[in-house]
């Protein structure tokens, strides 16, 4: 009933969000590193499932009410560099006794094994079952911890980077003084020196360098340039129809003499057939007004009195001014097809600019790096844990008896553990962990599986009846005992980016691989048939920071490294066990957060 309940809280406990996560584990599931995170584990050769559920609630957090002066504002008020360095220096010390805070961490261990398979954990059909629950309530603590050894280091490379941004300036001020050139000379247009400047909107160095590449690859091909061969082209057509728009108004005069003519002597229809004329002449004239040849002139002509002619001539003298700015402007650009513009000085200035920004990055990078190493996070976590454990099996007693019932029994076992513990997180990447534990177990997994074939014959009938069937029971001295346990871990995550990686190419990383090196050594009280022993181990498994990730790994483990409990010695070769876990990062831990 306990194994069953156990796999029930297992599965609901599995379906919601939990927090709690270890970073290996030995042959038992177990491991001394706790960290609140969550993870569902598998372990495929030995038929264990575990779920690990562990939560924080802060008692203490950060003195946000606490001030301190930032990086920034050090390099802001300092006029020098030793200035600098004492404002950081007490910045550090400041920041230290500020970024502490403490937590409750509690939560439980569900764990669930089967000799005949993972699949038949809550089938009361298999070999023997066992299934363990447990509580943890801990404290812990954690700081910042800055590095004050490599302060001067760090003080002389963030203040010279600080002195080149007026460099940079005038860098930009270059490339927009040579752009404006090209815009007076009509050699682009207003929009293409917008884009020609678009990277000084962009913040991030690396996409910068694109963008100055990118223009510079678009100036060179002289992309969004004005074509020559085009403007001279239009700027004549423009011409020309401004010259035959006054040829129509010419003939509007005409058509307005004509139809005043119509009207002091002319019949009605001969009045309306002039008019229609006019209008006509009128409408062909605002055709060649409209097109876009004449219209990004904007000419304000005002002709709404059509039958005036002298309303006519001011639009012809508007016409005239248009038609010499026009002729201007196309002989200045005939000028310049003569002595072409060259776009060889905005490519110099970008290509000095693109010089100083791959320069730039560099720097950037050691002193982002150099931030990453400013200081370490360093987390203690004191815990104690208490559960009860259970197993249920099929025993042959070895008794002499011709009845299957008398001969096998179904044993049960109820005993608990507890257990005091400590893990500690160095710098980043580097976990500890220790555990004393005291349990009342038994030697359920060092009994002898044997499978027992049975023929029962019935000669009440003619022929004889033979049947047959099998049993599968444990048979060995079964034992009781008391065992305590000291379990050591260490645990080195190794990130799959350079050790030299900024703060922001840390974070994009997500995949780690962890290496879990533990040593476990047991003795036992009232024990007739173990005496203490030493195991060793590692594991080594891919660790992922995204909550809902999959991952697993393996470990190699020997059980018993003196020989102690075999009744013949072995190599050591020949003592090691392989195992494969599967595991769910149901709610994923950051070692660098």
């Amino acid at each position: 009933m306990m194994r069953k309940l156990t796999l029930i809280i297992l599965l609901v406990l599995s379906c919601n969000t939990v927090k709690g996560q270890i970073f290996g584990q030995d042959k038992e599931g177990f491991s001394s590193i706790i960290q609140p995170s969550s993870t569902f584990n598998l372990n495929l050769k030995d038929n264990i499932a575990t779920l690990n559920y562990y939560r924080e609630s802060m008692l203490s957090d950060y003195s946000s009410d606490r001030e301190y002066r930032t990086e920034e504002e050090c390099l802001i008020e300092s006029k020098t560099e030793a200035q600098y360095l004492s404002l950081l220096a007490n910045s550090w010390k400041q920041q230290e006794q500020i970024f502490k805070k403490t937590g409750l961490v509690y939560g439980i261990d569900l764990k669930g094994t089967s000799s005949d398979g993972i699949s038949l954990l809550i089938n009361d059909e298999q070999l023997t079952t066992s299934s363990a629950i447990s509580g943890l309530i801990g404290f812990r603590w954690q700081k910042r911890n800055y590095n004050h050894h490599n302060i001067e280091d760090y003080a002389k490379l963030t203040y010279n980077y600080r002195t080149e941004s007026v460099e940079e300036k005038n860098f930009i001020k270059a490339i927009e003084s040579e752009a404006k050139k090209l815009l007076s000379q009509e050699a682009i247009t207003k929009g293409k020196m917008q884009e020609l400047l678009f990277f000084i909107g962009t913040k991030e160095i690396k996409s910068k360098i694109e963008s100055i590449e990118d223009r510079i690859e678009g100036v060179t091909k002289s992309k969004g340039f004005v074509d020559p061969v085009k403007v001279e082209q239009n700027l004549t057509n423009r011409l020309n129809t401004l010259a035959l728009m006054q040829t129509q108004i010419v003939a509007i005069k005409l058509d307005i003499v004509n139809y005043q003519a119509k009207v002091t002597s002319g019949t009605s229809n001969a009045i309306y057939q002039a008019l229609d004329v006019l209008k006509n002449r009128i409408a062909t004239f605002e055709t060649n007004l409209k097109s876009k040849l004449i219209k990004p002139l904007g000419l304000k002509l005002d002709y709404k009195e059509y039958k005036n002619a002298s309303k006519w001539s001011t639009v012809n003298g508007i016409l005239d001014e248009a038609i010499e700015t026009v002729g201007f402007n196309l002989y200045k650009h005939k000028m310049r097809v003569v002595a072409p513009v060259s776009n060889t000085d905005i490519i110099k200035a970008y290509q000095n600019y693109l010089n100083y920004l791959k320069k730039d990055k560099l720097s950037l990078e050691k002193v982002n790096v150099a931030k990453g190493e400013t200081y370490s996070l360093q987390r203690r976590l004191i815990y104690f844990k208490g559960g009860f454990l259970g197993s249920s099996f099929k025993y042959d007693t070895a008794k002499d008896s011709s009845s299957i019932s008398d001969r096998f029994i179904t044993q049960n076992f109820q005993g608990y553990q507890i257990e005091l513990g400590y893990t500690s997180q160095l710098k980043r990447y580097n976990f500890l962990g220790f555990n004393v534990a005291m349990s009342r177990t038994s030697n359920i997994n060092r009994l002898t599986p044997t499978t027992y074939k049975f023929q029962q014959e019935d000669t009440s009938v003619t022929p004889n009846i033979i049947t047959e069937s099998e049993l599968k029971a444990l048979s060995g001295p079964f034992d009781r005992f008391l065992r305590f346990g000291l379990s050591f871990d260490y645990v080195r995550l190794f990130p799959f980016h350079d050790s030299n990686a900024s703060e922001e190419e840390i974070k994009k990383s997500k995949t780690l691989l962890s290496l879990n090196p533990y040593v476990r050594h047991y003795f036992y009280d009232r024990s007739e048939t173990l005496k203490p022993h030493t195991s060793l181990g590692v594991g080594i498994y891919s660790f992922n920071k995204t909550s809902g990730s999959i991952a697993g790994g393996l470990f190699i483990q020997t059980d018993d490294v003196f020989n102690v409990n075999r009744s013949k010695a072995i190599n050591f070769a020949k003592q090691i066990s392989f195992g494969i876990v599967f595991k769910v990062n149901i709610k994923s831990f950051d070692p660098s957060s």
